[in-house]
């Protein structure tokens, strides 16, 4: 690649990604539906008002493109949070294992907070096609909770405990993205609790309904 080349994918590289991490932001901040690529481009300080449609063609390839770096990157901090010696794990350890990376992303990356506020609004889209983009993202990790689930409690139901794993995700996904709302519940100031303890008290909360006896038929 001559210089010229090289300078050139790098610039367009550089482009990229502060178009993302604009869409990211505003997405994160105002929802998928109140923003338009437009204002993107103008609000990442791009001199082409298309640039947006020139690197991603349309939101679907901008939402995919951040379910990307988002998956990437939990992939990363789930890969080094990993130890090295796997043993048979409990149902509370794999969905501590599992939410890990979701938690720790806001420390991780300039951009993690604002990439749990994206995901917490993807997981309430009802847009079929955006729904797809999650699941592919998503399914990895229910799938292996489900498991994990389906050892410890083998009298659950199976759509009784699909259900409830559904309805974790959803509330996990909201937790954390809005987790400072804690500065100021109806029962005080609740943020004193360090990263990890919060966790733990998060993973308690979600067994404890995962285990419950189910009253009803599926």
């Amino acid at each position: 690649m001559t210089t010229l080349a090289h300078a050139t994918s790098e610039k367009n590289a550089d482009t990229r990604e502060r178009l993302l991490l604009m869409a990211l932001r505003l997405y994160a901040r105002e929802g998928l539906h109140a923003v338009s690529l437009r204002r993107i481009s103008i609000e990442a300080g791009s001199k082409n008002s298309a640039a947006m449609h020139y690197h991603f063609h349309n939101k679907t390839g901008v939402i995919q493109a951040l379910i990307d770096m988002i998956a990437n990157e939990l992939g990363h901090i789930a890969t080094a949070l990993r130890p090295e010696h796997l043993s048979k794990r409990s149902l509370r350890s794999a969905c501590r294992d599992t939410l890990r990376p979701l938690v720790k992303l806001p420390a991780r990356q300039r951009w993690g907070a604002d990439g749990v506020k994206f995901l917490s609004r993807l997981v309430s889209e009802s847009d079929a096609e955006i729904s797809s983009m999650v699941n592919a993202m998503c399914a990895p990790f229910s799938q292996r909770l489900d498991r994990a689930l389906a050892e410890e409690l083998p009298a659950l139901p199976t759509p009784v405990r699909r259900l409830r794993l559904m309805f974790m995700s959803t509330n996990v996904f909201h937790g954390v993205a809005e987790v400072f709302w804690l500065t100021h519940t109806p029962l005080g100031d609740l943020s004193h609790f360090d990263e990890d303890t919060l966790l733990d008290h998060l993973v308690d909360y979600l067994i404890g309904g995962l285990q419950a006896p189910s009253l009803t038929t599926p």
